[in-house]
């Protein structure tokens, strides 16, 4: 395992932004986790009903094959298949996928199912329930689906996180690589590819993967964004990194400085083998949504780095953190030049 430190964390006189922006998203965390106790314990509760699940996996199955395989994977088709046949596991696993599907939940009322008309009943019932409780979901009232496509929430959607363990891993990410970037663009750069890089990754995320009836929430687009920027503007520059080779020995765990390049090419790999190697109708990491954000990333750092070119702006010689907040200027700042050893 490798893991970057850059700079560490940087304190709050350094990057004020940066922390306003962790303390935003801890506040709608906290506001979401509270507002959303009940509608979130309804809907945890819809879903262990064996019942309910089964009887949705089967009428879906039915209407994927009405549908075709035009419309439809293949494997989506070999699992209506398999529970057309019978197999009651996989009408649960079926029935979990078709939560995702919004045109088959839009589709509730009207559709037509060979089976048990009574399951049908209860079913229909029972999945009005859960869309009532969507509606009241933070997740959903923030967060960004194929039902609600409003220009806000192609922002509100970036402070909203899915739990603890989402929010305090972008967290540290936005505190590591924003601090150090508002060191160097100021804080009106790192909010505006912050916001940008947002926006991208939503786009990204709606024509890579496609927007469902679950919504697309978290600030790791936005967070791609500043990292691949920040990449750019140190792209050979060392980086200080932790590495542990899972034994507790001396050797196999420590500190070592690699090009900061390095950080973006790893983030990247990772992103590109999530995208290849997950179906997206199974949902989980949002890959498409990191793409994008980095693709902002990369473009606002070749933008500036062409803006330099042609607008040159004097800095102070050997100093890397004279940007002030809210100046997009200078970029690319020199590496400051080593003083030569005096003689003894």
């Amino acid at each position: 395992m490798i893991f970057p430190l850059l700079s560490g964390l940087m304190s709050w006189r350094k990057a004020p932004i940066t922390w306003t922006i962790v303390l935003l998203n801890l506040l709608v965390f906290v506001y979401t986790s509270v507002v959303g106790v009940e509608s979130q314990s309804g809907l945890d509760e819809a879903m262990k009903k064996s019942f309910f699940v089964s009887t949705q996996g089967r009428i879906y199955a039915q209407y994927i094959a009405h549908q075709g395989k035009t419309a439809y994977p293949e494997f989506l088709m070999e699992l209506g298949r398999q529970v057309e046949a019978g197999k009651p596991d996989r009408a649960e696993v079926l029935g979990q996928l078709a939560f995702r599907d919004l045109n088959f939940l839009n589709a509730a009322e009207q559709l037509e199912y060979s089976g048990d008309q009574v399951a049908l009943r209860l079913w229909r019932k029972q999945i009005a329930a859960v869309r009532d409780l969507q509606n009241e979901h933070p997740s959903f009232t923030f967060g960004l689906n194929g039902e609600d496509l409003s220009i806000a929430k192609w922002v509100t959607y970036i402070f909203v996180h899915s739990g603890g363990v989402h929010f305090l891993g972008n967290m540290l990410f936005l505190i590591i690589f924003g601090g150090a970037l508002e060191v160097q663009i100021g804080g009106l750069g790192l909010l505006v590819v912050f916001v940008l890089s947002g926006v991208f990754a939503a786009g990204s995320f709606a024509l890579m993967t496609g927007m469902t009836s679950s919504p697309l929430v978290g600030a790791s687009g936005s967070i791609s964004g500043i990292m691949a920027l920040y990449a750019i503007m140190n792209w050979s520059r060392p980086a200080r990194y932790f590495y542990w080779l899972f034994l507790p020995a001396r050797g196999f765990m420590g500190f070592v400085y690699l090009p900061t390049w390095l950080a973006l090419v790893m983030w990247a790999i990772n992103d590109f083998a999530g995208y290849f190697g997950t179906l997206n109708e199974l949902g989980g990491v949002a890959h498409t949504a990191h793409l994008g954000g980095e693709f902002a990333g990369l473009l606002v750092g070749f933008l500036l780095y062409g803006m330099r070119m042609i607008w040159p702006v004097k800095r102070e010689e050997g100093s890397l953190d004279n940007a002030p907040m809210g100046v997009l200027f200078p970029f690319l700042p020199p590496v400051p030049k080593a003083n030569p050893a005096k003689a003894a």
